[in-house]
């Protein structure tokens, strides 16, 4: 079975395995809901390997997300996504909403008693075997949080029907009317740290947390909050290995500064 064998690579490191999985009905899926009025198209992700499921998996789902539209950033789906193992990936679904706007990631683990802990720094429940496969150290949803929070977001975290935990991610319609931001002199100033970090880009081409916050002798977590906030302001766009590369409207507001 497709979970026992999740279960058997946690508990007794079967990294090396070469045996191809079997197709189960407990993978991962992913519905996609083109139309309010049509059934979902699902995906299955029979990958099994850690962790390889976690990049899959959160890479699948940025895909048919972006398809539909979404502005959802791809490290909020991999931090959500990747406390999926606390629950050994028991049963997941991810649905996908509203253009791609609404992501709705659901399990049937043991749940989260705590809510309001699980989005603070610093709470996990991650035990030795997890930490193999993941940070742990209580950073993954605080992190979706606030930087979905920085696009006008929210993540709303609720228990399943009989057992386990549903995470809802969601941004604004893209259908809402919005300000236009196609010149410099219609966007805010930005923070110096910002603005080098748009040369930065411009300089280095698509780059991640890490490196931006080599660069600037700060932390990944700073640059990161950085990168979401100018990426919400459409001046740096996403890819799907979660870096960061300057848009036209970037290019633009640079050249309105110089």
């Amino acid at each position: 079975m497709f979970l026992d064998e999740i279960k058997r690579q946690i508990l007794d490191d079967h990294d090396n395995a070469t045996d191809p999985p079997n197709k189960d009905d407990t993978a991962p899926r992913i519905a996609v809901y083109d139309s309010a009025t049509a059934p979902p198209r699902v995906v299955s992700v029979p990958e099994t390997r850690l962790p390889d499921l976690i990049d899959t998996l959160a890479s699948r789902t940025y895909d048919l997300a972006k398809q539909q539209g979404s502005r959802v950033p791809y490290m909020v789906l991999r931090e959500v996504i990747e406390n999926l193992i606390h629950a050994w990936f028991s049963d997941v679904v991810i649905t996908i909403l509203d253009d791609g706007n609404t992501i709705r990631i659901a399990d049937r683990g043991p749940g989260i008693t705590d809510k309001q802990k699980a989005v603070r720094p610093g709470f996990s429940t991650a035990g030795p075997d997890v930490k193999r496969y993941i940070k742990g150290v209580g950073s993954g949803l605080p992190i979706a949080q606030e930087s979905l929070s920085l696009m006008q977001g929210i993540l709303d975290i609720e228990d399943n029907l009989d057992q386990g935990t549903v995470v809802t991610l969601s941004l604004p319609s893209t259908h809402e009317p919005t300000a236009p931001t196609t010149n410099a002199a219609s966007r805010p100033a930005l923070p110096e740290r910002q603005l080098k970090i748009l040369f930065l880009l411009l300089e280095l081409g698509p780059s991640g947390p890490s490196r931006i916050g080599r660069e600037l002798a700060i932390s990944a977590s700073t640059s990161y909050r950085d990168l979401v906030a100018l990426e919400s302001l459409g001046l740096v766009g996403s890819t799907t290995e979660g870096r960061r590369s300057i848009t036209k409207e970037g290019l633009q507001y640079l050249d309105g500064v110089l």
